[in-house]
């Protein structure tokens, strides 16, 4: 999953003059969507560069046209076409890749993207916000290819980027944070905008290092500025989990505490892990079943959310996690609203971002979400997913 997919959301609609607020994104989420758009934002010292990817998961892209226009606000109902054009546009079959280069704004504006398939007259649309104090002011390279996903591989290369000749400083934080907790609890874990490094060490820029921990790697020009760029540093199976150790721990929000407390003590001993399963869904083919389904939500948590920490511990992940792809997610300036429809329930998420992660979103919670929260629980544990 590419970098910075932050504010990049896309739905299929046949009128386009309707603003962004009265679209429904859910497709953003879904691993089988037709088309997929990615952005990655550096702000330069006059620049914004917007690097975008356009893949195609059936036709070839030359079934389909792509326009480009400016909105000023999430309400404004038509855009502004763009009267230049991106440069350094690589085409594949099903791959467009290029950039845009705009100065840095007074205010932010939208940068958006609409993509129709030209036969069934369906049109896509993605947006990502051009924000003059998106924090963002270097990049990293892998093999000469600029890195666009959120996530390190531990004990691979990576070159650093910035447009000053400055140095850069790393500070890694190997802070294990816990997971989201449930949308009805009273008490929700607060991750500090300024955290304190566990160590740091200095590059220049087109400097390599190799992450080998686990970890956040938080890369500045200035540690006492909230400008800067940040990655997870994640095993190579990673947004997979394989060991046992990295198994249990999501299993957290459907076991009781002594069934989590057993699949604790169990370790790497993969017989008695399977035995807590085994008695947790009462059956073994549902126990198959269980950690099938379970854990291709974690893979997609972890690819869609991915901040710094895992993608299933945010509160967007969790919610992914247990009840699925949102039937309806509609779009505000500072707000994301999921609606699932077999339940009726709504969760709001508001945008948190930090230099850490500029699109993180924490859940508005709500006791009124316990009822459902059990009920999906109860179905996850009898595999009824």
């Amino acid at each position: 999953m590419n970098r910075f997919l932050l504010f990049l959301f896309f739905v299929p609609t046949l009128s386009m003059a309707q603003p962004i607020t009265g679209l429904n994104f859910r497709e953003w989420y879904n691993p089988d969507a037709e088309i997929a758009v990615a952005f990655d934002v550096v702000r330069l010292s006059n620049q914004m560069v917007v690097d975008f990817t356009i893949n195609s998961r059936q036709l070839p892209l030359e079934k389909y046209s792509i326009t480009w226009e400016r909105r000023d606000t999430y309400t404004q109902r038509d855009g502004n076409a763009l009267a230049e054009t991106p440069v350094g546009v690589v085409d594949s079959e099903k791959q467009k890749k290029g950039s845009w280069t705009f100065p840095v704004p007074p205010a932010s504006w939208l940068l958006v993207a609409k993509v129709t398939n030209i036969e069934s007259k369906t049109t896509w649309t993605y947006f990502k916000q051009i924000d003059p104090k998106y924090p963002a002011n270097g990049w990293l390279e892998k093999d000469g290819q600029k890195l666009q996903q959120k996530f390190l591989t531990l004990k691979k290369t990576y070159q650093v980027k910035s447009y000053s000749e400055a140095p850069l400083f790393v500070s890694v934080y190997f802070n294990d944070f816990k997971p989201a907790t449930p949308p009805f609890a009273d008490q929700v874990d607060q991750v500090d905008r300024f955290m304190f490094y566990d160590s740091t060490f200095r590059l220049a820029s087109g400097e390599t290092f190799t992450p080998t921990r686990p970890g956040v790697y938080l890369i500045q020009r200035d540690t006492n500025a909230a400008e800067g760029f940040a990655f997870l540093g994640v095993t190579d199976i990673y947004p997979k989990f394989s060991s046992i150790a990295d198994l249990a721990e999501p299993l957290l929000y459907v076991t009781t505490s002594d069934e989590f407390a057993q699949i604790d003590l169990a370790g790497n001993d993969k017989a008695k892990f399977d035995k807590v399963i085994l008695d947790v869904t009462g059956d073994r083919e549902r126990a198959k079943n269980f950690m099938r389904s379970y854990f291709r939500r974690v893979e997609l948590a972890n690819n869609y959310f991915t901040s710094y920490k895992h993608g299933w511990k945010t509160d967007r992940g969790m919610i992914y996690l247990i009840f699925g792809l949102p039937d309806e997610v509609s779009i505000n300036d500072g707000t994301e609203t999921w609606f699932y429809k077999a339940s009726r329930t709504r969760y709001t998420f508001v945008k948190r971002g930090s230099v850490y992660d500029p699109g993180h979103y924490v859940l508005l919670r709500d006791k009124r979400f316990a009822e459902t929260w059990f009920s999906t629980i109860d179905l996850w544990r009898k595999s009824r997913f």
